[in-house]
């Protein structure tokens, strides 16, 4: 590996100016294209419409000679104009004898709107618009492209013919890489360059030869390499991947990455994306054949875990389809060959944090009444203790009604039956039937709005249940009918700020009561329902439980209030909300020992407030607490404050708690193994720009009871208008050494290289952000922490 690594590298970079843009178009921020195009010419003149070469020429001189009758000779200072080019000379001399020709001589300039040029000696064809250029230097007009050549051709607006000739796109006394071939072809509308002979060099040193090289000069999509990634990580080692691009028609395209890792072999990465008319998607296929790491772990005694396979796979399908004005298609899978694959091997289409993978297909109907949506759900657990627990539904319909067309008053309906199977022998399978209609009354003004609903919720389950003890409380067939009847009042008051002179404050008082009778459901399994994290949102939720199995008794009132300050141009830069959850009656489901238990009492059960302050328009604190008084405790906690003056120019402090009896208490299964400790940990993220050109940007993330970092990286990222490179350190936890009771970490180390003016350019400060376990999320964002 060590012999190949260098001549790799070196084919790798130099090849990768093949690089193509994506179905969205990029763009360069607008203060660094601003730099970097200071020395590119600009045509400035008015442009002229219509058949050039129709137009008159229009010459000036300090002296004029004619030979009769062919023949004219302009000398001194000489200028020559024809609609939109422009051309300067010592001399000029006009022929008519063979197609019109102009012959140029001494300190020539050419100028259009496409290209800038200069030479010693040129020759203009003015009826074919064909000029050619002896031992000239050019420049593309308000773009990155320069070079020279012993004889430089333009036909046809369009295309530049270079012989002996030099391509670069680094702006002017920057000559970091630089093409030559004994042919240079630039086709401006393909925006493509082809060089016969080609030797790229970096400086002046040369590091390929190739008989023929093809590469974009723009944003339009073509086959060919892109840039290649290089990376380091303490257990996979040298990691080189080098993406192939192919344009296979201008709604299809292809990307095949071909990745060298050195202890575990070699992978060929697939992805290929669609746009038609009937929507859009992505098919993605990874595939290792055989992993040495994989193996090895797989054979070690003292590790488990590990699947049978040799060879490792991935896949990925997201289609979002319109068949028509009312059924659509939708996928959204992704599954793996094994549980570590994303830990080992890394993919964008799903996270080191995910407990499983989800693979959804649907296909729905929808007009102005009706949602319906066939649904089939499967889950891949990633952890072999929820494997035999998680319930998929396969298949699962749900049918929504909705009609609004009575004045004030809403009817809706929804509908849903669901086939659950896990993987577990000793699981049940049930299908389960729900109807759900409900009647809306809405009053409203413009300061208060009041909602009343009425409905009832049938289930009946019928549950094919193995006969073994955990299973001998559960029925075969279930009736449950659950009435209930809420009413949600809002109200905004709002008045100005004398303390603050044109601040407006606002008070929201909201109240919500809903009254749900209790039936007993321990004779329902659980196939679908976790408890619901309690956030200020949460307080106004009808149920404390996703899914449908568990639907617990409420005889609540929910309170809250929200005051906002906005300043005199309507912009928000504080809000606090506070809320609780008063029970009437204990709230109960008949299941004891998760969530809701038969000893919960009544009266202030749930506390949640959520803060959001804009000091000022480059920093934003936001924090929220919830207090359940099921724990007698804070159940979750998070603050963050952030610095942001640009994108590249950032710092982030952040804080997380949340209980472990609250995280054992909204598992997935009671079977799961328990939380031994609550999570508390603080972070700081930042990115900041060091030099004009070299910027910086790190993470740490530490487990305060654990005392050891859980999370860190570093990196540095130096762009000019010529090339960029980014290098990025990191080490995170990814397992746990129950022997020796200590956290194993993988170091990883990244180096990506892009070539200004022929990569696509894309926000590298960015993509580091995201190099971590951890990604970087904004505190901007308007939603940041409200789900």
């Amino acid at each position: 590996m060590k012999k190949l690594t260098p001549s790799f590298i070196a084919a790798a970079v130099t090849l990768s100016i093949y690089s193509q843009s994506s179905f969205a178009d990029t763009e360069q921020k607008a203060t660094s294209t601003n730099q970097c195009l200071v020395d590119v010419p600009k045509y400035n003149r008015p442009l002229v419409d219509g058949d050039i070469n129709s137009l008159p020429i229009e010459v000036s001189s300090d002296s004029f000679q004619v030979n009769l009758p062919n023949q004219a000779i302009y000398s001194g200072n000489v200028s020559a104009t024809q609609g939109n080019r422009l051309v300067n000379s010592d001399q000029i001399t006009l022929d008519q004898t063979k197609n019109r020709n102009m012959l140029l001589r001494g300190n020539i300039f050419y100028e259009d709107p496409m290209i800038e040029m200069k030479g010693d000696q040129a020759e203009m064809d003015l009826d074919t618009n064909e000029i050619q250029i002896q031992n000239s230097q050019y420049h593309l007009v308000g773009r990155l492209g320069r070079g020279s050549a012993d004889n430089v051709q333009f036909t046809n607006n369009r295309y530049i013919v270079l012989d002996n000739g030099s391509f670069t796109s680094c702006p002017v006394n920057n000559s970091s890489w630089n093409i030559e071939g004994s042919k240079i072809i630039y086709d401006n509308q393909e925006q493509l360059l082809e060089v016969w002979d080609a030797k790229f060099r970096l400086g002046k040193v040369p590091v390929l030869y190739l008989p023929y090289l093809q590469l974009p000069t723009g944003d339009k999509r073509r086959s060919g390499l892109l840039m290649p990634e290089f990376a380091y990580d303490s257990i996979g080692g040298f990691d080189i991947s080098q993406p192939i691009y192919w344009n296979i028609a201008p709604n299809y395209d292809v990307t095949f990455t071909p990745r060298i890792i050195q202890h575990r072999g070699v992978q060929l990465q697939t992805e290929m994306r669609y746009l038609n008319y009937l929507g859009l998607g992505t098919v993605a296929f990874d595939w290792l054949q055989h992993d040495n790491l994989y193996s090895k772990n797989r054979t070690d005694t003292s590790k488990s875990g590990y699947s049978d396979n040799s060879y490792r796979w991935l896949f990925h399908w997201k289609n979002d389809e319109l068949i028509n004005y009312n059924w659509r298609f939708f996928v959204d899978a992704t599954r793996v060959s094994d549980n570590q694959y994303i830990t080992d091997l890394g993919s964008k289409y799903a996270s080191e944090t995910d407990g499983y993978l989800t693979q959804h297909y649907q296909i729905g109907y929808t007009n102005e009444y009706w949602d319906i949506g066939l649904n089939y759900k499967y889950f891949q657990a990633l952890r072999n203790d929820i494997k035999d627990d998680l319930y998929r539904a396969v298949p699962q319909l749900n049918i929504n009604y909705y009609n609004n067309d009575i004045d004030n008053l809403s009817i809706k309906s929804f509908s849903q039956i669901s086939h659950f199977v896990s993987s577990g022998s000793n699981n049940p399978k049930a299908w389960r039937f729900h109807f759900e209609p409900t009647l809306d009354y809405t009053l409203m003004s413009s300061w208060a709005s009041v909602t009343t609903e009425a409905g009832f919720m049938a289930t009946h389950y019928n549950q094919d249940i193995p006969n073994v003890g955990q299973n001998a409380h559960l029925k075969e067939n279930v009736n449950r009918f659950l009435p209930k009847f809420g009413i949600d009042g809002k109200m905004i008051f709002e008045r100005n700020v004398n303390l603050f002179e044109g601040y407006t404050q606002t008070l929201e008082p909201r109240v919500k009561y809903l009254y749900i009778p209790y039936r007993d459901q321990s004779q329902i399994n659980n196939y679908d329902s976790s408890l619901l994290q309690s956030d200020y949102i949460g307080l106004f939720r009808d149920q404390p439980y996703s899914g449908l199995d568990r639907i617990a008794s409420s005889n609540k009132v929910a309170t809250g209030l929200t005051t906002r300050f906005y300043d005199e141009n309507k912009i928000e830069k504080f809000n606090l909300s506070i809320g609780q959850i008063y029970y009437f009656s204990k709230s109960r489901t008949g299941i004891n020992g998760t969530g809701f238990s038969e000893s919960d009492g009544t009266g202030s059960i749930t506390w949640a407030t959520d803060v959001f302050w804009r000091i000022n328009e480059n920093v934003i604190t936001r924090s929220g607490i919830q207090y359940d008084e099921h724990l007698g405790e804070i159940s979750l906690a998070s603050a963050v404050v952030e610095y942001r003056q640009a994108d590249n120019k950032l710092i982030q402090l952040s804080y997380r708690y949340a209980n472990k009896n609250y995280i054992n208490s909204i598992s997935l299964s009671n079977n799961t193994t328990p939380y031994q400790q609550s999570i508390s940990q603080i972070g700081i993220m930042g990115s900041w720009p060091l030099t004009d050109t070299v910027s910086a940007v790190g993470s740490v993330y530490y487990d305060i009871d654990n005392k050891q970092s859980t999370d860190s990286y570093v990196g540095l990222h130096y762009e000019d208008c010529c090339w960029g490179v980014s290098v990025q350190y990191g080490r995170k936890i990814t397992d746990w050494d129950s022997s020796q009771k200590v956290s194993q970490y993988e170091n990883k180390l990244s180096v990506n290289f892009e070539l200004r003016g022929l990569t696509k350019n894309n926000n590298a400060v960015a993509k580091m952000l995201d190099f971590g376990l951890i990604p970087y999320k904004t505190a901007f964002e308007e939603d940041y922490g409200t789900n």
